[in-house]
């Protein structure tokens, strides 16, 4: 890292790589930012048309549903954008003396820009839902901070691996709906009987969306072993993805 010899001035490439990545995604595109509204939105009307009746239960079934797609969509662009970063600045780092973790890491902070970006008018639509904002409601940025180490974690791990087999991506895009489908995005864990609860709780997803609902959906705190939990997710898998990272880089360039 000689170019970037200070934390500072590595951040500041991350910083202006992210940067990058969000204008270049709605570049030339009409509605441009508002695309990442406009997604979650079309889910959550078919969600709320066809599952609100079957889950009289849930109370404010729409903030349920949207929490979970807000959370789910971050999750499944972000992983989809630190994988393919590598194959797609391949260029850049056969040119240029750049970390190669600088690409993985500004996808990610590219995805949480946005993520917050569009968490500002979905604020308003959650308060519209009967969203309760208090003091537990700070909570969110740690549960987010460990959602995104899990995120970043699992996608350095398959961004490594698509370098050497292409596969990997498609692989990942074909298997993200049953990752949807078995997490409670769209309906609660209630509903799955007792003896198979435990194939749904091997999601991580599981753990972090319901940490997320407590403090935005039910205004409580997540309990001590949820807590726990979510941070051996968030944490092991980011260990591990940067080891791995780590020890498939120096591979990399001779792959392009």
């Amino acid at each position: 890292m000689t170019q970037f010899s200070t934390f500072s001035q590595f951040f500041g490439l991350i910083k202006a790589l992210a940067i990058k990545t969000i204008k270049l995604r709605y570049k030339n595109s009409i509605l441009g930012f508002f695309w990442s509204m406009i997604n979650p939105l079309i889910y959550l009307a078919i969600f709320t048309f066809i599952f609100k009746n079957a889950f009289l239960e849930i109370d404010r079934y729409p903030l349920y549903a949207l929490i979970g797609l807000i959370f789910w969509i971050f999750f499944s662009s972000s992983t989809i954008q630190v994988i393919e970063s590598i194959i797609y600045n391949s260029g850049v780092l056969k040119s240029i003396n750049v970390p190669t973790i600088a690409f993985p890491l500004a996808a990610q902070l590219a995805s949480l820009i946005n993520l917050f970006l569009s968490m500002v008018p979905f604020i308003a639509l959650m308060l519209l839902f009967g969203l309760k904002i208090g003091w537990v409601t700070l909570l969110f940025f740690p549960i987010l901070i460990l959602f995104s180490c899990f995120t970043l974690g699992i996608s350095l791990i398959l961004s490594s691996f698509n370098v050497y087999f292409r596969d990997i991506q498609f692989a990942w895009t074909s298997f993200m709906p049953a990752i949807f489908y078995s997490a409670p995005i769209a309906y609660t864990s209630s509903l799955i009987p007792v003896k198979y609860l435990w194939v749904i709780k091997l999601n991580p997803l599981y753990h972090f969306i319901g940490a997320l609902r407590d403090v935005l959906y039910d205004n409580v705190t997540p309990s001590i072993s949820d807590f726990l939990s979510i941070s051996i997710l968030g944490i092991v898998p980011l260990v591990i993805g940067l080891f791995v990272f780590k020890k498939l880089e120096r591979g990399f360039v001779s792959q392009y």
